[in-house]
């Protein structure tokens, strides 16, 4: 008896563990970062004297989002990513 009592413990135990790393790894970036201050982020990044940045369209996938953006004075656009840490990735980036 004593012995199957072992064996649930060990499982309970392996259970909770792995519980506790899924929940940590899947949690999701509008907990940590809302869309609006992801936008906010790629808007004081592109500050610059040749424009007026504008956020063109936002898109949450893969825990990322990825915000398209504009200067129109300059002709510059890009898609850039914010991700849960708060880093910033260009995708893209072009000028006409």
């Amino acid at each position: 008896m004593r012995k199957n009592h072992k064996g649930a413990k060990i499982y309970f135990e392996l259970y909770l563990i792995i519980t506790v790393l899924l929940e940590s790894g899947c949690s999701s970036i509008q907990n940590v970062i809302t869309e609006d201050e992801a936008k906010k982020m790629i808007l004081d990044n592109h500050i610059s004297n040749h424009g007026k940045t504008e956020i063109l369209s936002a898109e949450l996938k893969n825990n990322k989002y990825y915000i398209h953006w504009e200067i129109k004075d300059n002709c510059e656009r890009g898609i850039d990513t914010v991700n849960q840490n708060g880093e910033i990735e260009m995708i893209e980036a072009s000028i006409c």
